[in-house]
C-alpha cells in the first residue's frame, strides 16, 4: 500500500515513529515535512501574532497545503495519514480523499482550546477517520460533527524505547534515586517542590523543557521552587539519552498532564519499554495497560508517592522485578507504533469496505 504521512519528521517525534510504524509493516510511506515547511516562529512579536490567529501566517499555511496536495497528486496514495494535521485546510483534505481515506492523528486534548489550530474544525470534520489517544475526546469529536473517531492508546518505537547500554560515564551523569522527563509546567513544578522537599534523602534528576522555569514570571516570589531548581538539569533528552536516563534512575515518575485531561502519556510505555521502573499517577487506563504493583506501581497522592518512594527507593529487588515484567508487558502486549498502525489500517479498511 502506498501511504502519504504527512507531520514532522525529526528523529523522536511521535508522528515520525507513526510513520515508521506503517514502513515497518511493508507499505511503501512518503513524507511531507510539515515541521520544515510550517515552524512555529521564533520571535516574539511573530509568536504573540500566531497565537493569537492560530496560526504562523497565511502564506506558510497556503504553502503547506500546497506542497501536500502536489505530494498527493504525484504519489497518488491508497491512504493519507496527517500527524495533527495543523493548518490544513478541508479543501486539501478533499483532495487527499480522492485517492483514498484520510485519517487524522490527533495526540492532545483537542477540546483544550490551546491545541486547536485556525484549521483543526474543518480538517477534523472532513476526515475520514480521527484517531484520538484521549477516551474522553471521542463524544466531543462525535458532539462536534466528526464523520468517524476511534480511541486508540499511546506507544512506544522500540528503535528509540530500548535498554541502550550505559557506559559507567553515563551511569553516573543519569543515575539518580528519582527521575522526572517531561516539560516545564507550573503545576507539575509545585508538585515535584514539594516532594523533592519531603523527600530530601533521595537524589532526584529532572530532564526536560525546563528552560521556562527561569522567565521573570516564575522568579516571584524570589525563592520559589528553591529546593527543586537543584534538581533540573536544563537540557532535553531523545531517542537513546532518553533510554538512558530512565534505565539509570532507580524510580522513574509518570506524570500527567492534566491540563490536557490525561489519564495516560507516551511515557507511560516508554518508561517500561526502556526498562525503567515505574511510578504513576493511578487512572483505570494506567492500570488496565500495566498490572498494578505487578508491572507498575501508582500513587493517587502526594502522600501515597511519598510513602512509595521511600519504601521502592530501599527495596531493589521488587524495583527489578516489577520493572521486568513492566518490559514484557511492552513485548506482549502489541504497544508498539506498529501495532497501532495496523489497528489504524484495520480501520481504514474498514472505510474503504463500508464505501464500495
Amino acid at each position: 500500500m502506498r501511504i502519504l504521512y504527512v507531520g514532522a519528521t525529526f528523529r523522536g517525534s511521535n508522528g515520525t515513529s507513526w510513520r515508521d510504524g506503517f514502513a515497518q509493516l511493508g507499505h511503501d510511506v512518503r513524507s511531507v515535512d510539515t515541521h520544515a515547511i510550517a515552524p512555529w516562529p521564533t520571535r516574539l512579536d511573530q509568536k504573540i501574532l500566531a497565537r493569537l490567529r492560530k496560526h504562523p501566517g497565511t502564506h506558510i499555511v497556503r504553502a503547506l497545503n500546497q506542497a501536500i496536495t502536489n505530494a498527493v497528486r504525484e504519489f497518488r496514495p491508497h491512504l493519507v495519514f496527517h500527524a495533527q494535521g495543523r493548518y490544513v485546510t478541508a479543501d486539501t483534505v478533499r483532495v487527499c480523499r480522492t485517492f483514498g481515506p484520510t485519517l487524522v492523528h490527533m495526540i492532545d486534548d483537542m477540546f483544550n482550546p490551546i491545541n486547536q489550530s485556525s484549521t483543526f474544525f474543518e480538517l477534523v470534520r472532513e476526515a475520514d477517520l480521527v484517531l484520538t489517544p484521549k477516551s474522553f475526546n471521542v463524544p466531543e469529536f462525535r458532539a462536534a460533527g466528526v464523520r468517524r473517531v476511534e480511541f486508540i492508546a499511546q506507544s512506544y518505537d522500540p528503535a528509540i524505547h530500548f535498554r541502550a547500554p550505559l557506559t559507567e560515564a553515563e551511569r553516573r551523569d543519569f543515575g539518580c534515586s528519582v527521575a522526572f522527563l517531561g516539560t516545564f509546567r507550573p503545576e507539575r513544578a509545585e508538585f515535584l517542590e514539594e516532594m523533592v522537599r519531603r523527600c530530601p534523602q533521595l537524589q532526584t534528576r529532572i530532564w526536560g523543557g525546563w528552560n521556562n522555569m527561569s522567565k521573570l514570571q516564575y522568579r516571584w516570589p524570589i525563592n520559589r521552587w528553591p529546593e527543586l531548581r537543584r534538581s533540573v538539569r536544563y537540557r532535553e533528552l531523545w531517542c537513546a539519552e532518553y533510554s538512558k536516563a530512565i534505565q539509570a534512575a532507580s524510580i522513574v515518575l509518570g506524570l500527567l498532564n492534566h491540563a490536557n485531561r490525561d489519564l495516560h502519556t507516551a511515557r507511560s510505555f516508554e518508561i517500561p519499554a526502556c526498562g525503567g521502573f515505574m511510578l504513576a499517577e493511578r487512572t483505570d487506563e494506567h492500570r488496565s495497560f500495566f498490572e498494578e504493583d505487578k508491572e507498575a506501581v501508582y500513587f493517587s497522592s502526594m502522600d501515597e508517592l511519598v510513602d512509595k518512594l521511600r519504601f521502592y527507593s530501599t527495596d531493589e529487588s521488587a524495583r527489578q522485578k516489577i520493572a521486568q515484567a513492566g518490559y514484557l508487558r511492552c513485548e506482549t502486549s502489541g504497544y508498539q507504533y506498529s501495532d497501532r498502525a495496523r489497528t489504524a489500517l484495520g480501520l481504514a479498511l474498514g472505510l474503504r469496505e463500508a464505501s464500495r
